[in-house]
């Protein structure tokens, strides 16, 4: 009887925050919607002023049939982003999926307000004059950012700050690509990594009601057509799907360490940073005047649907793939704003398109549809880089309107994921910025571990010691405390860090007469930072052996701030898992 009061005074309450929680959903997904149509049209009108106007306003500067004028058009783009960018709003740089990734595991889904206007700001002028780069990094931010505002301004608690902004990140790339189930998954998949019914509903939702909104004014045409090709699906050319996913997942992490390669590049230069998305421009428009018309500058779809409509030699379908990847890595590690889903995508299709041919030639009487491997090499491509085959998978066909090609697929994209994983060891283009700030979210880790800083949880309040202490004293320290391991200053400097071990090992018999400095061992010095995830720090802690490590400042490794033990990790999870 207590049991099912219990119940009956709970489950209305339970229902009741569902049922805002997916009203809301339903309202973040008409805001994502709306920020992706007024993104869409914002590049528009940017694309019209750079190259409907500027561009026309200059002589024809005519070198062997090009126009070498082309060139100043996305680095005058570059001029104009990278001051607001530095200035204004930092996050806004790059492909944005990161960021909200940082604002999901560990700001509790609270991103700064200015953001989804900045954004539509800069990626627009950014990919309308030329930048090669796509739509869904700057509309996953947008509509993220969205949501996060809403559930600010309702002041919810973090779990629910956390949806909300899965709900506009996903409700904005559904409503540009026209993709609602895809938007959903690539939502869950990347940013949840993993599919829980109370969290899908509310997401699953938004991306449909943003699907509804943008395709309302944009049109419900699906992103790529593919009427003129004949996709079938053959058991018989399995194997070669699979051959594509072996193939493409080398690919994706070849583009993922050449786009990070290319950022390292631009960080080390010794320019200006507001200047740096301009010399980018330089030189994505000196590879875009060679084809202007064929999507190396913006984001690319016009390219792929050519590709897709007729045939092309194979020697310019993995031209136009290079310049393509050459082209996004300079537009967006030089500091641009856009997104890499569809570079990936136009990537993939013009490597795909050209593996196609060359299986078409080899065996004419199994590959009767080569272009059907470039709608295989960009679903398998994104998959390798973002480690997300589920999302690629579903969106692709989504987004060319046809299922046919569906079996297929899924055996390129998981065999690309697997072989991309086993090299890129759970990283991908997302997570790889992030991880380089400390902050884990490789593929296969613990969520809430990743979420939670070594700041959060640390004790500032350290027990430390001196070298000139003695070993008699360090025992009693050790009784007094229960600590098994002690930071040691010098100067306030920390030198090292002393255990109870260390103390064993030593005869009791000449304990007294030594002091801390003489046992201190010389192994290297092991420490946390209070920017770390607690995954990292617990990582630290099971390969050196010890239950405890020393937090120190980046910018001065010797300045002990405070001390984070294995205990501290498993009482602020088992809080967090209460929350999360």
């Amino acid at each position: 009887m207590l049991r099912r009061i219990k119940i009956g005074k709970v489950t209305p309450r339970y229902v009741k925050t569902w049922a805002v929680i997916n009203a809301l959903a339903v309202v973040v997904g008409m805001a994502g919607g709306l920020g992706a149509i007024v993104f869409r049209m914002m590049i528009g009108v940017n694309k019209f002023i750079f190259f409907e106007n500027l561009l026309k306003s200059l002589p024809h500067l005519d070198i062997y049939g090009h126009n070498i004028l082309l060139i100043a058009i996305p680095a005058i783009g570059g001029l104009i982003v990278g001051p607001i960018i530095n200035r204004v709003a930092p996050e806004t740089k790059g492909h944005g999926v990161p960021e909200v990734m940082e604002a999901v595991y560990l700001r509790g889904g609270v991103i700064r307000k200015r953001i989804a206007l900045i954004k539509i700001l800069v990626s627009s002028v950014t990919i309308g004059s030329g930048g090669s780069a796509g739509r869904e990094g700057p509309i996953a931010q947008i509509g993220a950012s969205i949501g996060s505002l809403i559930a600010q301004i309702l002041k919810l608690p973090s779990k629910y700050k956390r949806l909300l902004v899965v709900c506009g990140l996903s409700s904005g790339i559904a409503g540009t690509f026209n993709a609602p189930l895809g938007g959903a998954l690539f939502g869950l998949e990347i940013f949840y990594r993993g599919i829980e019914a109370f969290d899908a509903v509310p997401v699953i939702l938004a991306s449909v009601v943003g699907t509804a909104v943008a395709t309302t004014y944009l049109g419900p045409t699906p992103a790529f057509s593919v009427k003129g090709l004949s996709l079938t699906f053959s058991a018989a050319e399995l194997p070669f799907y699979f051959l594509v996913g072996v193939i493409f997942g080398l690919i994706a992490t070849a583009w993922v360490k050449f786009f990070y390669f290319m950022e390292d590049l631009f960080e080390r230069m010794r320019v200006r940073d507001h200047l740096k998305p301009a010399i980018g421009g330089l030189m994505v428009g000196a590879l875009g005047m060679f084809f202007p018309t064929y999507g190396i500058m913006g984001v690319g779809y016009e390219g792929i649907n050519a590709v897709l409509a007729g045939h092309f030699p194979i020697i310019i379908l993995l031209t136009l793939g290079l310049f393509k990847l050459i082209a996004t890595s300079f537009t967006i590690g030089s500091g641009g704003s856009g997104g890499v889903f569809a570079p990936s995508l136009y990537i993939g299709t013009m490597l795909g398109g050209a593996l196609g041919y060359s299986l078409h030639a080899l065996f004419p009487w199994l590959i009767k549809e080569p272009l059907a491997y470039s709608l295989a090499g960009m679903a398998a491509l994104f998959s390798g880089a973002s480690q997300a085959p589920l999302t690629l998978m579903i969106m692709i066909p989504e987004m060319c309107d046809n299922y046919s090609l569906l079996p297929s697929l899924m055996i390129a994209c998981i065999t690309s994921f697997f072989t991309a994983h086993a090299f890129l060891k759970g990283s991908s283009i997302y997570t790889l910025k992030l991880e380089r700030r400390g902050i884990n979210v490789k593929v296969g880790r613990p969520l809430v571990l990743d979420s939670i800083s070594v700041g959060e949880v640390m004790e500032r309040r350290v027990v430390a010691v001196k070298p000139d202490m003695p070993l008699s004293a360090l025992e009693l320290l050790v009784n007094e405390t229960n600590h098994t391991g002690f930071p040691v200053l010098e100067d306030n400097k920390l030198i090292g860090v002393i255990t109870i071990n260390d103390v064993i090992k030593v005869p009791s018999q000449i304990r007294s007469k030594l002091k801390v400095k003489d046992v201190l061992p010389r192994r290297k010095l092991v420490v946390a930072y209070p920017d770390e995830s607690l995954s990292i720090a617990l990582d630290k802690m099971y390969e050196e052996g010890v239950d405890r490590l020393p937090v120190v400042s980046r910018e001065r490794p010797d300045k002990l701030i405070g001390i984070i033990s294995e205990n501290d990790i498993i009482t602020a999870y088992r809080k967090a898992v209460l929350e999360f």
